[in-house]
């Protein structure tokens, strides 16, 4: 199989556009087809694929590491956890980079063009709707229309990701509060052939509204506001890729998007409540607390996976921490989830109570794009 070429200088983003930005500030989501040309996107896809599959690149045989991928592992409270069947190649910066020492093929366009191109892109689309809301003033006091104030010093940080069968990820909000500077994610699909019912669909979950799930296909984009729109990716029944880019921002994680207090909850009716929250960055604080049994499901979900399980990792995959969770460390992880519901619900009963009320209503449909 010959490895597509293709210029990609200056490559043109026909896609990201005002609309793309009026969507952005009135949903917090969106969703692009035919993002990237499809020369290009099968490009990228055939070089993660040989990045992954090259056994002489820093594969130490334990299943740390394929080719020039990495283990995922994530934080939960004071453990790190594997996430398996997850693995990822970090394009961040020059010391990443030169970690890999490979050929990148692809992925160095990625990095020096297509990445800056966008961030550049979507912050003067973003300063053009800020300057033309305010002479109009017709986004005074409205927090949710304030602009998005991209970083365009910085290119983004970018990963590729491969999951292999059973990989899937928990809620999470990928800006969970400071340090994280993280404004706007942009997630890229490479899968030509995902057909419905091969799983990793990401899921969106604006606060109280309908769940929106999203099928990987191939040069889809799904773009969404790094501290407003939890979502988690279901488990994979076959091989997915994709890459994600993350802007960061610099008027993010401010004390009123962080530290909920008796001013921010003078709501007239729980309906006043249910659009501050949806709105705001405040939403993280109480999040856990209104979707306890869906956060913990979907957290042990994606830890779980065994050998004899059908979304089981591909043959010779090393699955030494897919077995399942010992139950020692699966009590710990439901008692420090249990432990921190339960100390958001005690000081807002009554608002969680509600919350969780409407959130059981709505979760009976959801939105497939």
């Amino acid at each position: 199989f010959k490895t597509p070429t293709m210029a990609t200088k200056n490559l043109e983003l026909p896609s990201i556009d005002a609309e793309l930005l009026d969507r952005l500030h009135d949903k917090f989501y969106a969703v692009v087809d035919d993002f990237v040309p499809r020369e290009f996107a099968d490009r990228l896809l055939v070089d993660a694929e040989r990045l992954y599959s090259d056994n002489g690149n820093n594969n130490n045989g334990n299943g740390s590491s394929k080719g020039s991928f990495r283990q995922h592992y994530f934080r939960f409270g004071d453990a790190l956890l594997r996430k398996p069947n997850v693995f990822e190649l970090d394009l961040s910066g020059p010391e990443k980079l030169d970690a890999h020492h490979c050929d990148l093929g692809g992925w160095k366009d990625v990095i020096d063009d297509l990445g800056p191109s966008y961030v550049r892109r979507m912050a003067e689309l973003d300063r053009n709707r800020a300057a033309a809301a305010a002479e109009a003033e017709a986004a005074e006091g409205d927090r949710s229309a304030r602009s998005l104030s991209l970083q365009t010093d910085t290119p983004p940080a970018i990963k590729v990701q491969l999951n292999t069968r059973g990989g899937s990820f928990p809620w999470h909000y990928d800006n969970p509060g400071p340090p994280n500077r993280r404004a706007l994610t942009c997630v890229v699909y490479l899968n030509p052939r995902w057909n419905d019912g091969d799983g990793g669909e990401i899921v969106l979950r604006p606060f109280l509204s309908r769940d929106v799930v999203v099928p990987p296909l191939h040069r889809r984009a799904v773009f969404f506001r790094s501290d407003r729109i939890a979502h988690r990716v279901l488990p994979s029944r076959t091989r997915r890729v994709c890459f994600t880019m993350w802007c960061n921002g610099t008027d993010v994680n401010s004390r009123d998007d962080v530290a909920l207090s008796r001013e921010h909850l003078q709501f007239a009716s729980y309906d006043e409540a249910r659009i501050f929250f949806a709105n705001s960055p405040l939403q993280r604080v109480i999040s856990r607390a209104v979707y306890g049994e869906e956060y913990l499901q979907s957290l042990l979900e994606c830890l779980v996976v065994g050998k004899n399980d059908p979304l089981a990792g591909e043959v010779g995959d090393d699955n030494t921490d897919a077995k399942g969770l010992t139950q020692e460390k699966r009590d710990i992880i439901v008692k420090q989830h249990e432990m921190s519901v339960l100390g958001i619900t005690k000081k807002l009963r009554p608002l969680i109570e509600e919350f969780r009320r409407r959130k059981s209503e709505i979760l009976q449909s959801s939105t497939v794009i």
